[in-house]
């Protein structure tokens, strides 16, 4: 994959291994039990006040007309100075305008320092998220059923916190690119307004450039809004209450999603749809009582009844009430009525979770497949194809416009690979939670080549 350099490029830096490893560090240190219960009740405190943290605003637009007359000398002696010294920067009039941004002291958001060293693992968010959580312990006393029931929701617990995790990571990733292409847009906007004041370019050219601005200011708006919500999402699930609390869990996650492995999930020995129904003790004791139920002349008679009851009632099309056992002895034979039951209902369960398992693990290995593509494939000839044109625009064969628009298609295709990612982790959460005992949410389907992806369900 190539390295991604530039001052308005983003590095995507994938995390160790072991990055779902639940060994990370707290995201605060371990509370006592006072301090917890102190922390609990500042919380249920209506009188507790909370200053919502302060937010970056929207940066101005564009000036949609030229300079003032008086200044129309002096701006067209200031871009033909500039014109100048293109050669001395490898994308000409673009690192010319940042030069000049920086002489002022202004920095730009995309090259603002982004977090600290001290990177929130997955891992410290899920022990901080199970602190709340003291009813999930294993005990002596607890029966089997009891145990597996804790077990399964310590699963959903554990993917619901992974998914809302994850989501925060993609937003806060997804808003440091709206922020590059909002600086690309700028960069563009601004050029114009130059040229029409150096007298070189219609107005028209530049009221186009300003509406990919407007369109850009736009993103960046809703990429802040959704970098928020999936804070608040995660905050939620680790118990977050403190507005500077949220604002300092946003510095510190992960720049981006880690990429998945290079080699395909395995599935497991026994088989993807033995491991999960195996993940079910109380399907497994269904099945053994369900065994020694009967199986004999009295039980056919029963089915036989029922069978004759749905033919009655589907004979005028779809019911529209409840099928009539008119049969005295099939109303009668409780014992077979009950073994039929318990049969169809261990069929049901049996039959939902083999679904549920060829489904969760068909979805983990094409989001695989998926995010590996677009990384290796999509986003890799997109930027070397801005290298071409960067190359072309060296030699004076394309316009600065086209170079600012394949910076902008590789911001986008930085965004997808994003998606992509957050697609797989999702289906792995999943997996994960399925194998465990867990409730399965539903997969994803895969997008198709640059459209939005598909909302994450259940997490």
């Amino acid at each position: 994959m190539p390295t991604l350099t530039g001052p308005h490029r983003l590095r995507i830096r994938p995390l160790p291994a072991a990055w779902l490893g639940l060994a990370a560090a707290l995201i605060t240190t371990h509370p006592t039990q006072a301090s917890a219960q102190a922390d609990a009740l500042r919380a249920a405190d209506a009188a507790q006040a909370a200053a919502v943290a302060p937010r970056p605003a929207l940066p101005d637009a564009t000036a949609a007309g030229p300079l003032p007359a008086n200044e129309r000398s002096a701006a067209l002696a200031i871009w033909q100075q500039a014109n100048a010294r293109v050669a001395e920067f490898p994308r000409g009039h673009i690192d010319i305008l940042r030069w000049e941004a920086a002489q002022d002291g202004t920095t730009s958001p995309a090259t603002a320092p982004q977090g600290t060293s001290d990177t929130l693992t997955l891992g410290a968010v899920l022990t901080q998220a199970l602190q709340s959580r003291p009813d999930l312990l294993d005990q002596p006393n607890l029966s089997a059923q009891e145990r597996a029931q804790r077990r399964a929701e310590l699963a959903d617990v554990v993917r619901d916190v992974q998914g809302a995790w994850l989501g925060a990571v993609a937003a806060r990733a997804r808003l440091n690119r709206a922020t590059d292409t909002l600086e690309n847009a700028r960069t563009g906007a601004e050029l114009g307004r130059r040229m029409v004041v150096a007298g070189n370019w219609s107005r028209m050219r530049h009221l186009q450039e300003l509406q990919i601005e407007t369109a850009a200011r736009q993103t960046w708006l809703a990429a802040q809004l959704a970098e928020q919500v999936a804070l608040e999402h995660l905050a939620r699930r680790i118990g977050l209450w403190q507005a500077d609390a949220i604002d300092a869990l946003r510095r510190r996650l992960p720049s981006d999603l880690p990429a998945p492995a290079v080699t395909p999930p395995q599935p497991p020995a026994i088989g993807i749809e033995g491991a999960v129904l195996a993940s079910q003790p109380g399907l497994q004791g269904d099945r053994l009582r369900a065994l020694r139920l009967p199986s004999d002349t009295a039980t056919a008679a029963w089915e036989a009844a029922h069978a004759r009851a749905l033919e009655q009632a589907l004979k005028d099309g779809v019911p529209t009430a409840l099928p009539a056992l008119s049969d005295p002895r099939a109303l009668n034979d409780h014992r077979s009525a009950h073994a039929v039951q318990a049969r169809a209902r261990l069929l049901t369960d049996a039959t939902r979770l083999r679904s549920q398992a060829r489904e969760a693990w068909l979805a983990l290995n094409t989001h695989h497949t998926l995010a590996l593509l677009t990384q290796d494939e999509a986003l890799a000839r997109q930027q070397a194809l801005e290298e071409e044109v960067l190359q072309r625009y060296n030699g004076m064969f394309v316009s600065t416009w086209e170079l600012l628009a394949a910076a902008r298609n590789r911001l986008a295709a930085l965004d997808q690979v994003t998606e992509a990612r957050l697609a797989y982790w999702l289906a792995e959460a999943d997996w994960r939670a399925l194998l465990a005992g867990g409730h399965y949410a539903g997969a994803q389907s895969a997008s198709m080549p640059g459209s939005a992806a598909a909302a994450p369900k259940g997490h």
